[in-house]
């Protein structure tokens, strides 16, 4: 989310994803989960079939550990499972900081989306949502 610009898979993930990210920097609590989440919830049956992705597949779930395991290190206070926190103003700049050093993109690696995130990093993040 942190180099979410308003594109997607589909118009149905787009306004899922839209939603999701305008109620954390409004102030929802975040949690990071394994498998599928808020996020998951826009990814109708044509998502899946148009990126060959799926929330509940095993290797998504190692993705989301991995991307945990990274962002613990830099929140400690999100280690615990169940935790949740809101992502201050502050805590998204040292999280911006994180991913553009690399820091916290090990679950980036296989990701189709990569090299775009990664363009949206070392243009400072600008014109995304969050």
């Amino acid at each position: 989310m942190l180099t979410y610009r308003g594109y997607g898979y589909t118009p149905a993930f787009v306004a899922n994803m839209s939603r999701v990210v305008a109620a954390i920097k409004a102030g929802a609590a975040v949690e990071l989960t394994e498998g599928p989440d808020d996020i998951c919830n826009g990814f109708t049956a044509a998502c899946r079939e148009i990126s060959d992705h799926d929330c509940s597949r095993a290797s998504t779930m190692e993705m989301d550990r991995t991307a945990i395991a990274s962002v613990s290190r830099l929140l400690p206070d999100l280690a615990d499972k169940g935790s949740a926190i809101v992502l201050t103003a502050e805590r998204v700049e040292a999280l911006r900081a994180a991913f553009a050093s690399g820091d916290i993109r090990r679950a980036c690696k296989d990701c189709s989306w990569a090299d775009f995130c990664t363009a949206i990093a070392a243009d400072g993040f600008s014109g995304t949502k969050l």
